[in-house]
């Protein structure tokens, strides 16, 4: 990976965390003074999800074996234990497991 594609990746990286906690912080704020509904809540609790989602999904789709199976890994533990630290735990310990012994 070239110099300009690691600050470009951390670049994306950066705006898309900015995004997340901006829509979430300003949108609070926004609606501070409307009553929530339990839809409206639902909805602004999803927007970081689906930007979370919006970076993880090209990374498994055009990723190797080590992307593939941390994905899968860590979503079974999250769905299992519903732990996200333990869950990004077996996923990075994937990933690299598959790195080490395949690469």
């Amino acid at each position: 990976m070239s110099s300009l594609q690691v600050w470009q990746s951390l670049l994306a990286i950066s705006l898309m965390a900015l995004i997340a906690y901006g829509s979430r912080v300003l949108g609070l704020l926004i609606m501070a003074t409307v009553p929530l509904s339990p839809l409206v809540r639902r909805f602004v609790d999803a927007m970081s999800s689906s930007v979370l989602i919006a970076v993880i999904t090209p990374m498994i789709v055009h990723g190797d074996g080590g992307a593939r199976l941390a994905a899968v890994a860590a979503g079974a533990v999250a769905i299992g234990l519903r732990s996200p630290l333990v869950s990004i735990a077996v996923g990075i310990t994937c990933a690299a497991s598959w790195r080490w012994w395949f690469s």
